[in-house]
């Protein structure tokens, strides 16, 4: 009966987990399709300088929602939940209570964002803004923007114990809804600012053509449009929680002592967890500083233009990658954390086998982008961006962008992994690691964009060199992860690297195709050509369907089993 209901139960966290992926990134390509739009829309009517200076407070913004929050959301998923305790059926009353106290523990630690994002929001906006340029403080209502971006960051905060519940319980519906509600919110607060602005104030009058103005407009606006996020965020959680959550879940929204049963000493934090974050946070300063290093070597070294056409090409060229990668890595990270706090040979294997097809998809994903991104990208980019950009070198640039995506995303799913399992000597290792890999980056950095006046260029191919030395290291984890598990590792290696034989064959046909291409059609230029690109995509597509029809047959008869049981 034990072991049943524990493989019923990771059967249920694997269902939750395969329909998060659908509802994060439906939700996700609504989010994303909206702001794609919106700032379609916007790019015809700022410059490259204020989208730098946006980029520039985007970033604030998230870095201290990172340094805050990011560590919390991974270290509470490793709470032990009733389910892995198997009480017995007929004592109710203590799985309520194990229930509310777990809920409670998460709700606890989800304070601590907020103890770490106040001062730190408070000591980053002040020490950005005494550095910044004097063109910019100077624009009108910049101050009063820096202070709108710093509320939005409180009120962010202030729904985190919403958001770590529903993490917790899987509640990936609740969450994909909200969120769309909020970027709604965003995208109609900032486009109305700019839009009214642009027709009903600056239209006519005095104002007209007020250069300065309209800049500190747009400025203003995008702040504006993070508030109305983060409110809008807020106040569906608490909405939900006071029709729907509170009332189906007996614990309290505010922090509250937990006594347990065989313990004398309350307690607010569980101490296994909390040493565990303290691991997780210093490991993540490293990962968040490579991550958004380039934000600040471009802050450093590149002029404002150049910042506009960087945060542009992040916009545009990682927009596939946030679209699907982001909502599976996250669930990827949901499902082996829950599923792998027992390590069964049963769940070990599903774990792999889950690891092996999403590796597969990223690697299949990645020869298309490779292959039909950069002779497409700057074609399809022309019609989106207006004559403000038509001087800059954004359309050169965003061929060597697409090279990087790949790396991008394949270090995302190996993380995603290693972030899930690891221990806390291997992410004190990993840590160290990653302070060498920050100083390779930023080498390469100086090299290329200091010494070799590679601008933009040299900065995407540093973050190449620097995703290939964390794909390494996750990599070897990774080896070493099942090594460590299996016994007959002769077989399981064996086993491993043929699943990976189909995809050597459509490696080779990609080459040829890609060779192929360049000679007959080379940089796309006209519709004629782009048409035969998307017909050669396809052809390689269908072979890759063709190829893995085994794995996508059985994860089609399990959606179809999964939505039956449903």
């Amino acid at each position: 009966m034990e072991k049943h209901g524990e493989l019923s139960q990771h059967e249920s966290i694997l269902q939750k987990s395969t329909r998060g992926v659908t509802f994060l990134i439906f939700g996700q390509l609504f989010s994303k399709v909206v702001t794609f739009l919106l700032n379609t829309l916007l790019v015809r009517y700022l410059s490259p300088k204020v989208f730098g200076i946006n980029a520039f407070l985007e970033f604030l913004l998230s870095t201290v929602l990172f340094f805050s929050r990011e560590a919390i959301r991974m270290s509470t998923l490793r709470i032990k939940t009733p389910e892995y305790s198997f009480l017995p059926q007929e004592d109710e009353t203590e799985i309520d209570n194990s229930d509310r106290l777990v809920l409670q523990t998460a709700i606890n630690f989800a304070y601590i964002p907020v103890l770490i994002g106040v001062p730190l929001s408070l000591v980053l906006i002040g020490w950005q803004y005494s550095n910044l340029n004097e063109y910019f403080v100077s624009l009108p209502y910049f101050k009063l923007s820096i202070a709108v971006i710093w509320m939005s960051i409180l009120f962010e905060l202030f729904s985190e114990p919403f958001f770590i519940v529903n993490q917790f319980m899987l509640n990936y519906k609740v969450r994909s809804q909200f969120e769309s509600v909020a970027v709604v919110a965003a995208c109609v607060a900032n486009f109305a600012i700019v839009y009214i602005y642009e027709n009903k104030v600056n239209g006519t009058g005095a104002a007209l053509h007020d250069v300065t103005k309209q800049e500190g407009i747009a400025i203003l606006a995008f702040a504006v449009s993070k508030l109305a996020h983060s409110v809008a965020l807020l106040c569906c959680y608490y909405y939900d929680y006071l029709t729907r959550l509170g009332k189906e879940n007996s614990f309290n929204i505010w922090p509250t002592q937990i006594q347990v049963s065989g313990r004398t000493q309350p307690y607010y934090f569980q101490s296994d967890i909390f040493q565990h974050f303290r691991k997780v946070y210093l490991q993540l300063c490293f990962k968040h500083l490579l991550t958004e290093g380039d934000k600040l070597i471009i802050n450093s070294m590149c002029s404002v233009e150049e910042q506009g056409i960087y945060s542009l090409l992040s916009n545009y060229g990682s927009l596939l990658t946030r679209l699907v990668f982001a909502p599976i890595e996250e669930s990827l990270r949901l499902f082996l954390a829950r599923l792998l706090s027992v390590t069964s040979s049963k769940n070990v294997k599903l774990s792999m086998e889950v690891l092996v097809n999403l590796t597969k998809f990223y690697l299949y994903l990645s020869l298309l982008i490779v292959i039909f991104g950069p002779v497409n990208s700057p074609f399809l980019l022309q019609f989106l961006i207006g004559s403000k950009w038509s001087s800059t070198t954004v359309l050169e640039t965003i061929r060597i962008y697409c090279l990087y995506l790949p790396f991008l995303s394949v270090n995302g799913i190996f993380e995603a992994f290693f972030q899930s399992v690891a221990s806390g000597e291997h992410i004190l290792r990993h840590s160290y690691f990653m302070m060498a890999f920050s100083c390779v980056f930023l080498f390469s950095c100086w090299l290329l964009i200091g010494r070799y006046k590679m601008s933009l260029e040299g900065l995407i191919l540093s973050n190449i060199i620097n995703m290939i030395l964390r794909i390494s290291f996750c990599g070897w984890f990774i080896g070493n992860f099942y090594k460590n598990l299996y016994s007959d590792m002769q077989a399981q290696d064996s086993s491993f690297l043929l699943n990976f034989r189909n995809f050597k064959v459509v490696s080779i046909v990609s080459v040829v195709i890609a060779v192929s291409n360049l000679f007959l059609v080379g940089i796309v230029k006209t519709f004629k050509q782009f048409f035969i690109n998307v017909a050669m995509a396809l052809a390689l597509l269908a072979l890759i369907i063709y190829k893995e029809k085994g794995v996508l047959g059985a994860y089609m008869r399990q959606n179809k089993n999964d939505a039956k049981d449903i």
